[in-house]
């Protein structure tokens, strides 16, 4: 991913440029007696964060589990869906550039008898960027999402809550520490975010910015992040909101910290009485590396 990209939120590229399972760093300095202060926990968290991009990490993949459920305004079900995928985070030469890709291999029990051609013609299309492969993952991706037409729903990968502690926004960013509390059995600081200014990360589907707002759940000592949410939208000019919460741990197969869980919910506050309602929840198990190449042709030679 390049540092300077834009999410459009409802946009096919949106899901594209996202960031995957960050790494576990050592404690920054030694405990002390003081409580650390704020700019030095943030600044920890930054480098937490900053430290995937440069590190030289193997692809993973992980088994989704991903139930779905539409609901009307008096919360009776509509429609329930469960995706069964493989779901792969990769980067790709020359720009090293992130993606994630959701593989829907089985829908309500009911198996996707095209999956291999499908993959196949995903990636031997032929390409000048890595920004064209994105735009066609992101179309997989969401393939088989609910209430896909009502909906935004490209920016519903586990990761992309990270994308906010990247130091480089931090000067379009306010952040203020509104509490403290255990996630997993370690402590943490509750800390408060806020897009103040554009561009933002995420756009309107008509091109105007979205401010993006929400918390993130840092260990003070290391800056490790052990839950991110993130709620775009809500608003008189976007009505539509979307609430992603995501919860991380270590995975002793990788060494590093992955999404175990995804909670999401899409709804318009605005007009709860008349408005349906989409929950979901996802969870992530069996992670294991795997070689892109595989999967990957290189770019055309220009």
């Amino acid at each position: 991913m390049k540092n300077g990209s834009r999410v459009r939120f409802g946009s096919p590229a949106g899901v594209a440029l996202v960031v995957t399972a960050v790494l576990q760093l050592a404690t920054v300095s030694p405990a002390s007696a003081q409580a650390p202060a704020f700019a030095d926990v943030m600044r920890r968290a930054h480098e937490y964060v900053l430290t995937y991009y440069d590190h030289e990490l193997s692809t993973a993949i992980a088994r989704e589990r991903y139930e779905q459920q539409w609901l009307d305004a008096a919360g009776r079900t509509k429609e329930k869906r469960l995706l069964i995928s493989d779901f792969l985070l990769f980067q790709l030469p020359p720009d090293e550039t992130w993606f994630a890709l959701r593989d829907v291999y089985e829908v309500n029990g009911q198996a996707i008898e095209d999956r291999a051609a499908r993959l196949k013609a995903l990636f031997s299309r032929p390409r000048d960027s890595n920004g064209a492969l994105g735009l066609e993952i992101a179309k997989e991706s969401g393939r088989f999402n609910l209430a896909a037409d009502q909906y935004y729903r490209t920016i519903n990968v586990p990761t992309f809550g990270l994308l906010y502690l990247l130091p480089m926004h931090r000067s379009r960013m306010a952040f203020k520490k509104i509490g403290e509390e255990p996630v997993d059995g370690i402590e943490t600081w509750v800390v408060e975010y806020e897009e103040t200014k554009g561009p933002t990360l995420v756009g309107t589907p008509n091109g105007r910015d979205l401010r993006s707002e929400g918390r993130f759940w840092i260990e003070p000592k290391t800056g490790a992040v052990l839950r991110t949410e993130m709620v775009l939208g809500g608003t008189r000019g976007q009505p539509s909101r979307v609430t992603l919460t995501v919860t991380y741990r270590d995975e002793p197969a990788l060494g590093f910290r992955v999404p175990v869980e995804m909670q999401e919910r899409y709804d318009t506050p605005r007009r709860p009485l008349e408005s349906d309602v989409v929950v979901a929840h996802a969870t992530y198990s069996e992670f294991r590396r795997f070689d892109w190449r595989a999967l990957v042709p290189p770019l055309k030679s220009r």
